[in-house]
């Protein structure tokens, strides 16, 4: 392709995380694409056309045809057909904001421009959950939660207690990244029916089975939440969430 020439459109399914208007008429778009991964795109006459774009928001998911742009960082988003399957998020302000939670993560986590299928499904399923207001999120999130953690390569070793193997766990170390059977300065509460919990969570069967006992999911979410705080990130869906009085613990 000759300098400056642009390349032929592709088209990929893809997660609408967030609107940036630019100007009166345009807008950056942030994806995160089933082939392209994490992307920024811009998306000329975004807020006006309705033929190109129709009902452009998010979080959405949406099948797009787009382009990287010469000398630009940023993709051309040439046309985005909205899938239906969030529209229930319009209706449900609390899995609305669960489903910002879901795609500011993929934002801040994933690397930009790294192609990930396998968690663009986990993450599709997730948002899927989310806009049925009678489905069991907190199950939802915390499959999603798991998933990401083992994407980034820090999912802690659920098959191993470390200190005493063959023994039951009874907690987590948050700075070693250990399964304990003994308590110890610093662990968390992380009993074997959490760890079973976690991996029904992981391998699917926890979504598709009868609901999950509120205190094995709370178990299960100190394994995300551990990992967040030492990262030191804040994530400002969480104030959303706090805004809502939401009723599913994170």
């Amino acid at each position: 392709m000759a300098r400056g020439d642009k390349a032929t459109p592709v088209v990929d399914d893809v997660i609408v995380c967030g609107l940036v208007p630019f100007g009166d008429h345009d807008a950056v778009v942030r994806c995160f694409g089933r082939d392209a991964g994490r992307v920024g795109a811009f998306a000329r006459g975004a807020r006006v056309s309705r033929r190109r774009f129709p009902g452009l928001t998010a979080p959405a998911l949406g099948r797009a045809s787009w382009r990287p742009r010469p000398g630009s960082d940023l993709w051309e988003l040439c046309e985005l057909d909205m899938d239906t399957r969030l529209a229930g998020l319009g209706a449900d302000l609390r899995g609305w904001a669960f489903a910002g939670y879901v795609v500011e993560l993929v934002e801040r986590c994933l690397p930009e421009g790294a192609p990930q299928p396998e968690f663009f499904a986990v993450v599709v399923d997730a948002l899927t959950t989310l806009a049925s207001p009678r489905a069991a999120h907190a199950q939802a999130l915390r499959a999603f939660e798991l998933h990401l953690l083992a994407t980034l390569g820090v999912l802690p070793d659920l098959s191993a207690v470390v200190d005493e193997p063959g023994q039951p766990c009874v907690a987590y170390d948050p700075t070693s990244g250990h399964l304990l059977a003994h308590g110890a300065p610093g662990a968390l509460a992380f009993s074997d029916d959490a760890r079973r919990t976690a991996w029904a969570l992981l391998d699917g069967s926890g979504r598709a089975s009868a609901p999950i006992d509120e205190d094995r999911l709370r178990e299960v979410a100190v394994l995300f939440s551990s990992w967040l705080r030492r990262q030191g990130m804040t994530l400002r869906a969480l104030d959303v969430l706090r805004s809502v009085r939401a009723s599913v613990n994170l």
